[in-house]
C-alpha cells in the first residue's frame, strides 16, 4: 500500500476542483482546425492521476489529465517556458480553500503530436505542492471539451477528436450530461435515488459522496449502509490540506452507470460541493464523451451479466503525509485504540519513519503495511508518549 496524502485524490494536492474556478474561464480561447482531427496518447497512472507527457513553447513537461480543473502551470514551468502572467483572480479549490493565480497565455501545447494554440490556463503560485510530486501543470476541461474525448482504460490512451469516426461509441450505453459550462455532470443512480456526479480523472476513487447527499440519503438504512465516522484529514486540494471534518464512510449494495449495475461500491463522504466518479472506473470499462452532443457513454470491457463488485477495504486509521512526517489523517471510529487525527506517527513495523519525502511517500508502496494488520507508533497528543497500536483495512 502507499501512503496517501489524501485519500480522494481528490483528493489528493491535484484536485483543484468546484465551480469557483468559475470566474476564470469564459477568457479561454483554443484555435483548433475545422477539418477533422485526432490526438491519441499515452497516459500513465502515479498516485491515481493519469500522466502525459506534454510541451509548451517547445518545453517538455509532465502534466496530469484532469477533466475537474481547468488547465493550468505551474510557477516554475511558466518560468522554463518563458511565459508571463497576466490578470490575477481568486478561485476555489476542492476544499473551499482559496488560491490566488494569475492568467497565462499559452501560445502553443503540443500533446499526442497535436498541436494546440492561444491556449489559455491558470499559472498556479510559486511553491504550490503539485510541484513536489514532479508535476508541471494540469490539460483540463477547457481543452477536453473541445472536442470528443475517450479514455481507453486497459490500454491507458487518450483520444481527443471532433470525428465520432473509430471510437466504437455504443449508443445503448449513453447518458444525456447535465448542462453544465464547465464540469463534466452526469446523472447515475445510486440506491434508490439519482445524485447528478462529476465526471473527474483528477479523483481516484470509484465513487465519492458529498455530504449534500449523504444528508438525503442518511436515514435510508436499506441502500444505504454507514460503515464508519469520523473526524479527520483525508482531502489535499491547490490550496493544501483540508481542516479537519466530520466524515462517513458507506456501503451501498447496488448502484448504477447507466444500465451498468454495481455491487458493493463504498464511499466516504467530502465537502465537495458535488459528488463525483473519479478514474478507477476506468479499471472496468472505457469512457467516452462527446460535448458536441452532450452525452456521456460508460462501456464495459466484457458482458455484464451480473453486477460488477467494486467494494474498497479501508484502513481504520488512514495515514497522511504533513510535512515531512506521517500523522493520522483520518480516525475511524471503529479503530482499536487511542490515537487522534493529527498524531505523528514515528513508525511502521519495526521501521522507524521519523523523517519521509513526500512524492516518495505517496507513490511507493511501503514494504511494512499489511492489510490484514500493522503495528504502528505514534506519539500521543494527549500524553506526548509514544504509543502503540495495530491497523488493519476491513
Amino acid at each position: 500500500m502507499k501512503i496517501s496524502s489524501s485519500k480522494h485524490t481528490d483528493s489528493n494536492h491535484l484536485n483543484s476542483k468546484g465551480r469557483g474556478w468559475a470566474v476564470v474561464l469564459l477568457l479561454f480561447l483554443i484555435t483548433i482546425p475545422i477539418r477533422a482531427w485526432r490526438m491519441e496518447t499515452v497516459y500513465g497512472m502515479e498516485n491515481g492521476k493519469m500522466l502525459v507527457r506534454a510541451s509548451v513553447n517547445g518545453v517538455e513537461g509532465r502534466f496530469v489529465i484532469d477533466t475537474g480543473a481547468p488547465c493550468s502551470i505551474t510557477h516554475t514551468f511558466a518560468q522554463r517556458a518563458g511565459l508571463q502572467g497576466g490578470q490575477t483572480t481568486q478561485v476555489y479549490d476542492s476544499n473551499g480553500n482559496t488560491v490566488r493565480t494569475t492568467i497565462v497565455n499559452l501560445p502553443n501545447l503540443s500533446l499526442g503530436g497535436f498541436s494546440f494554440t492561444r491556449l489559455q490556463a491558470m499559472q498556479l503560485p510559486e511553491g504550490n505542492m503539485i510541484e513536489q510530486f514532479g508535476v508541471d501543470g494540469i490539460v483540463g476541461y477547457n481543452l477536453l471539451r473541445q472536442g470528443i474525448v475517450k479514455f481507453v482504460g486497459r490500454d491507458h490512451r487518450l483520444i481527443l477528436t471532433n470525428d465520432t469516426t473509430d471510437l466504437g461509441i455504443d449508443l445503448n450505453y449513453g447518458i444525456l450530461l447535465a448542462d453544465d459550462p464547465y464540469s463534466t455532470m452526469v446523472p447515475i443512480r445510486v440506491g434508490n435515488v439519482v445524485d447528478t456526479v462529476m465526471f473527474d480523472t483528477g479523483a481516484l476513487d470509484f465513487y465519492e459522496m458529498s455530504n449534500r447527499m449523504y444528508t438525503r440519503v442518511q436515514a435510508d438504512t436499506t441502500h444505504f449502509r454507514r460503515l464508519a465516522s469520523g473526524k479527520g484529514i483525508l482531502s489535499m486540494g491547490a490550496a493544501g490540506l483540508e481542516a479537519q471534518s466530520l466524515k462517513h464512510r458507506v456501503l451501498i449494495p447496488q448502484s448504477h452507470i447507466g444500465n451498468i449495475p454495481f455491487a458493493n461500491v463504498t464511499t466516504i463522504t467530502t465537502d465537495a460541493l458535488e459528488s463525483r466518479i473519479g478514474s478507477n472506473v476506468l479499471m472496468h470499462g472505457d469512457v467516452i464523451i462527446d460535448y458536441r452532443e452532450k452525452m456521456f457513454y460508460f462501456q464495459p470491457f466484457t458482458e455484464v451479466t451480473e453486477p460488477i463488485n467494486v467494494y474498497q477495504p479501508e484502513w481504520d486509521v488512514v495515514i497522511t503525509v504533513m510535512g515531512d512526517h506521517l500523522v493520522a489523517g483520518m480516525v475511524w471510529d471503529n479503530a482499536k485504540g487511542d490515537i487522534q487525527s493529527g498524531d505523528r506517527i514515528v513508525a511502521i513495523g519495526s521501521e522507524r519513519v521519523d523523517k519521509v519525502d513526500l512524492r516518495q511517500a505517496t507513490t511507493q508502496a511501503w514494504a511494512g503495511l499489511k492489510p490484514e494488520g500493522t503495528q504502528i507508533t505514534y506519539v500521543s497528543s494527549k500524553t506526548g508518549n509514544e504509543q502503540t497500536m495495530t491497523i488493519s483495512m476491513k
